[in-house]
This record gives structure tokens, sequence and C-alpha cells, in this order.
């Protein structure tokens, strides 16, 4: 897919409530080759960088051009409350399933499989439950454009004790297509 920067830029300038808004070092960057389709990606850069911007930019981009939903793989409730807002400033439609707002399941999962929903934002534990990946993404996954993981660092032998079911992800992740969109970030690094 070509990627657009007038677009790109003007949802920056969205996203951030800023007319004169630029991109930080790296970050258009990052949103052209996600969008670009050089598919697995890892973004290091430290807290209030912009991270968010880069794949809610390209989950936008995508969807413009008639690609399937995002899903977002994030594991702090008050964080995705923060992107949902973040989101929605851009015009994109973003959605949850946690475990705070399991009266709603039902809606957001026929919102997603009706194609209502542009990036879905699920716990680690969500995408590791079954009911889920059974009922959920498999009716899904063949439409899926890109997949972002945030927090990357909690795959690692360390960051596991933060959120145990981080380590399922390197698992499904094998056992994606190798032509999808995969985007990891991370504030935290080590080597490996």
């Amino acid at each position: 897919m070509m990627y657009q920067p007038a677009r790109a830029l003007e949802l920056l300038r969205m996203g951030c409530g800023r007319p004169g808004a630029v991109f930080r070092e790296g970050q258009e960057e990052a949103i052209r080759q996600v969008v670009s389709g050089n598919n697995r990606i890892l973004v290091v850069q430290k807290t209030g960088w912009g991270k968010s911007f880069v794949y809610f930019i390209a989950t936008k981009l995508l969807r413009e051009a008639g690609m399937g939903p995002a899903l977002l793989v994030s594991p702090l409730l008050a964080l995705m409350r923060n992107q949902i807002a973040a989101a929605s400033r851009m015009g994109i439609r973003a959605e949850t399933i946690n475990s705070d707002n399991q009266e709603q399941w039902s809606e957001v999962e026929q919102a997603v499989q009706h194609g209502r929903v542009d990036i879905l934002l699920i716990s680690p534990e969500r995408l590791a439950n079954e009911r889920f990946l059974n009922e959920v993404l498999a009716a899904i996954a063949d439409r899926v454009a890109l997949v972002v993981i945030d927090e990357a660092h909690c795959i690692s032998d360390w960051g596991h004790d933060f959120r145990p079911h981080y380590r399922l992800i390197e698992r499904i992740v094998r056992t994606l297509p190798p032509n999808l969109r995969l985007l990891a970030t991370t504030a935290t690094r080590e080597p490996r």
C-alpha cells in the first residue's frame, strides 16, 4: 500500500489537537514502514514519544485503503481508556474487550465481526482466552490488517512476571501469516 504523508500529518494534528504539530524523529518512518507492509517492526522509544500515534495513524490509513481492523494487545486498563480517547480524536472506531466491560462484550464482538471497529484493544489475558480465540478472533483472522503488541518488553524472560500471558503472545505470533503486519512497541528494552 502507498503511504500518504499529507494524510498522516493531518491525522497526527487531529490526534494531538495541535494544528502545527510535526512528527517526532522516527515517527513518520515507523508509520510508513507499517503501512507499506514491511511485516515485523519493533519500535523502542521513551515514554511520551508517541508510540500510540504510530499504530493509530497506521490503522486509520490502512482502514481508509479498505483493509481490515487492527488488533492491539495492551496490558493496562487505564492505558486502554486513554488510547480509545486518543483514537476517537482521529476518527478511529476503537473498542475494547477486557475485564472492566464484560456486560459489553457481546455488543463489541458483534461490531468487530460486522466491520464496525477499526482497532480492537484487548488484554493479553483476553487474547489467551480460548473463547475469544475461537469465537471472536477466528471470525476476523483473515481480515486483520495489523497486530500491535504494546509494552512488548513483557514478552522477555523478566517482563512476564508483570503479565504472564504475554508469554503466550510469542506462540500466537508464530501462527500468524508471515505477511501480516506486526508492530511491537515498548519504552523498555533489554538485550533479549
